[in-house]
């Protein structure tokens, strides 16, 4: 269940995106939808899918079916990219200290990467949205390696 809120203030409105647990909602840079990860379309615990819902609660739908663990879809400003992150296949929410990729995708097909980057990381690596206001680039975090030997 995610709630929306407007930036005034007031009461909260339901937005119901099914029984599996979810996390990272945001909304699209035109207000019509709310991007997110949700374990709804899956019976097995843990396995978060990408998804949308139309802000007032119609149209909710997976945006790509895998066999990874995917988390917090973040748009770019213009709304022609999204970021997200996976994990591998079987892990449970979203801890640290993983190998991960950070995916880039068009907006219009969210099933082909156009870049990505494996990386060691996790929680933290692309929690939120970190879109430059021109849409050109983004940031993510890679947990460094160290050698205890040269530190």
């Amino acid at each position: 269940m995610i709630r929306r809120l407007n930036a005034d203030g007031g009461a909260t409105v339901k937005v119901d995106v099914g029984p599996g647990h979810c996390d990272g909602p945001e909304y699209s840079p035109d207000g019509k939808w709310l991007y997110l990860n949700t374990e709804s379309f899956s019976t097995e615990p843990g396995h978060a899918q990408l998804a949308r819902i139309q802000a007032d609660g119609s149209g909710f739908e997976q945006l790509l079916k895998s066999k990874t663990v995917d988390w917090f879809p973040h748009l770019s400003p213009d709304g022609q990219y999204a970021s997200y992150i996976q994990f591998p296949s079987g892990t449970v929410g979203h801890p640290a200290d993983l190998p991960v990729d950070v995916v880039l995708v068009s907006t219009q097909d969210w099933t082909t990467s156009l870049q990505t980057w494996p990386l060691f990381g996790g929680q933290g690596t692309l929690n939120v949205n970190s879109w430059s206001p021109d849409s050109a680039h983004f940031a993510f975090v890679a947990y460094p390696l160290t050698d205890s030997i040269k530190d």
